[in-house]
């Protein structure tokens, strides 16, 4: 049964991670943007609303039920801009997430090379030990003539 390496696992946990932070970010720029969607559409009623409001012909029924109007949808504006900014709050996290997952995987791709370097130099004073060695075993034998 061949040796498992646990910083080869510890690469796949922690590329999963970053598979899971891409995921997250994603849901959360789905969401900021559907925040900013609905906010820009309340922005946009009340644009509409405040031109009919303000027309020559409007009369003052009409201005007296925007004013209304106006006061209780500016309470949704703000809810809107509330899920908006906490929206983008999230997303701001969820990179932060994101950018730790893929500097853990880097570290980690580093300890892989530094220990595949650690083994390559650690074979190479074996092989050039076992050369010297032999080298003196020909030297010894040499002189015993």
């Amino acid at each position: 049964m061949p040796t498992r390496d646990p910083l080869q696992a510890l690469l796949r946990v922690r590329r999963l991670g970053v598979d899971d932070a891409r995921r997250a970010l994603a849901d959360s720029l789905r969401a900021e943007e559907q925040a900013a969607a609905a906010l820009t559409a309340v922005d946009m009623t009340i644009r509409q609303e405040t031109e009919a409001a303000c027309r020559l012909d409007a009369d003052d029924a009409v201005v007296e039920q925007f004013a209304r109007w106006l006061r209780r949808v500016q309470d949704s504006q703000r809810d809107a801009r509330a899920a908006r900014d906490a929206a983008e709050l999230m997303t701001a996290q969820a990179r932060g997430v994101l950018s730790a997952a893929r500097a853990a995987v880097r570290a980690t791709e580093a300890m892989l090379e530094r220990q595949a370097a650690i083994r390559a130099g650690s074979a190479a004073r074996s092989e050039q030990a076992v050369l010297d060695e032999t080298g003196q075993q020909a030297h010894h034998r040499g002189g015993e003539k």
